[in-house]
């Protein structure tokens, strides 16, 4: 069976989503050391964290939950095609 040949636009698209995830494991590992912090009385790190998190973490989210998705379609329509 042949490899299917990926576009320079798909693996562009794949770089962002594996930074998107870093972001996203970064930016849980900040809310447990903010949440740890503000629970013993310093809650500076927990605001920060709720400061960032509209403007960085909401659109990651959406953006990685969205990318599985559209990669479960089109998984779904290449493996149909290909029977």
């Amino acid at each position: 069976m042949k490899k299917p040949v990926e576009g320079k636009w798909k693996k562009a698209i794949d770089n962002i989503l594996i930074y998107n995830l870093y972001i996203l494991i970064i930016g849980s590992i900040f809310l447990g050391i903010s949440f740890t912090l503000s629970v013993n009385g310093n809650s500076y790190l927990y605001n920060l964290f709720q400061k960032l998190w509209y403007p960085i973490f909401i659109p990651s989210l959406s953006l990685f939950f969205t990318a599985i998705l559209l990669e479960a379609i089109f998984n779904k329509i290449t493996n149909r095609n290909n029977r």
